[in-house]
């Protein structure tokens, strides 16, 4: 395997499957459609119950059948999303869209970064991995703030012509994945290239009762993964209620745009430089894992009630803070845990991050909204900064517990 080669497909396929015009625009275009809100929320339901359901078991899926077979799928998921979001079809027509499009998500979510990490590690570079990883992490970003930008040209475009074009970038994303090498780093991955499904049932069982003895044997591993996860869960709320509390505050309407574009560059630019010079800095001075998680999580809830202000230059420097924080915390922990994971089970475990940020994410959405709508946006940052500030001290102190324990039991 060309190592070199195999990372620029995988960037190529980050970048062929984030532009995803239709984020922007898919409630304006179900409401021009004639859809009710009412419709468009029971859509949004489903596409959420599918992700997280299916979360964990598209990770186990491509730890057994090959993560190249996987991300082939997703694109082809994406294509099936876009042709039923694109037609005539009722609200029935739309749901199935909803659905492909999650499980496209899910195909996706874990199955990147376990290509990436284990190619890699079959050519023996693995060090290279958070660098590689901050970069699709970039393009990701970046590709979601240029959608955003290039709402407009979706609207004049029209449903059905941006859904055929989100189609044709799903379908490059299907080729890019077809033409990767899957990593064979262990015996077990070997054997299911030749044969991939061949008692795919038993082997499914088995695997999620190894994945199982993983999750209890590696307490301090999950809670990285749980401290990501909470680290994550402001960010989305913030872009989703900063438009109206922006707009409240005296910023125009007609660019909500920028600060939407400014908060994810600044996710992008917290995910560079965990991989740049001042990351590589905290490992030489022992900065160790969980004291940049701690940081990560005093400043992202910092940030979050700060972005909480009446006063637009306190809102961008809260909001860029917190999505700086989540973009540095993702990839330092992205790069940490794939060192504590069997490859064997690598995708799966990716997943799980996932799954934990999904479950934190139905918890907080609906008491940010209610407390926002009953009090104000202000008051639902501010309840969702305090939560990250007093959750970011108890885990620090459970975790750095834990750790104490491990080692008076290891001496």
């Amino acid at each position: 395997m060309n190592i070199r080669t195999q990372i620029k497909k995988i960037y190529g396929f980050e970048l062929s499957v984030c532009f995803r015009i239709t984020d922007a625009v898919w409630v304006l275009f179900l409401l021009q459609r004639g859809f009710s809100l009412v419709q468009i929320g029971v859509a949004e339901g489903i596409f959420h119950v599918t992700s997280m359901v299916c979360e964990v078991p598209s990770g186990m899926l491509a730890d057994l059948i090959g993560r190249k077979r996987m991300l082939m799928v997703s694109g082809l998921l994406g294509v099936l999303s876009a042709l039923f979001m694109g037609m005539d079809g009722g609200l029935t027509a739309v749901c199935l869209g909803m659905i492909f499009s999650a499980l496209s998500y899910n195909a996706m979510s874990g199955t990147e970064e376990a290509i990436l990490y284990d190619s890699l590690l079959s050519g023996g570079e693995e060090g290279r991995f958070g660098s590689a990883w901050a970069v699709i992490s970039v393009i990701g970003r970046c590709g979601a703030a240029a959608a955003c930008l290039a709402s407009p040209a979706a609207v004049a475009l029209g449903y059905r012509g941006t859904y055929l074009l989100g189609g044709l970038l799903s379908m490059l994303g299907f080729l890019f994945a077809a033409s990767l090498k899957e990593p064979q780093v262990t015996s077990a991955q070997k054997a299911r290239q030749e044969q991939p499904f061949r008692q795919l049932g038993s082997r499914f069982a088995a695997h999620v009762k190894s994945c199982g003895i993983f999750m209890r044997e590696h307490p301090l591993t999950m809670c990285k993964l749980l401290a990501d996860a909470a680290i994550a869960c402001p960010t989305y709320l913030l872009i989703m209620f900063s438009q109206e509390h922006l707009t409240a505050s005296g910023w125009p309407a007609a660019w909500i745009g920028l600060p939407l574009l400014f908060m994810r560059l600044c996710g992008a630019a917290g995910s560079w430089a965990a991989s740049r010079s001042w990351g590589r800095r905290t490992r030489r001075t022992g900065w160790s894992l969980s004291r940049l998680m701690m940081v990560c999580g005093l400043l992202g809830g910092m940030g979050t009630l700060l972005a909480g202000s009446r006063s637009i230059g306190l809102i961008f420097l809260g909001a860029g803070l917190a999505q700086a924080c989540e973009g540095f915390s993702a990839i330092k922990v992205s790069e940490n845990t794939n060192r504590d994971f069997e490859s064997d089970q690598r995708a799966t475990m990716v997943s799980v991050d996932s799954m934990l940020y999904s479950v934190l994410m139905i918890a907080a959405s609906p008491v940010v909204g209610r407390i926002s709508d009953g009090k104000g946006v202000p008051a639902g940052f501010a309840a969702l900064g305090i939560g990250l500030i007093a959750g970011t001290l108890a885990a620090g102190g459970i975790y750095r517990a834990a750790v104490r324990r491990r080692r008076s039991v290891s001496v």
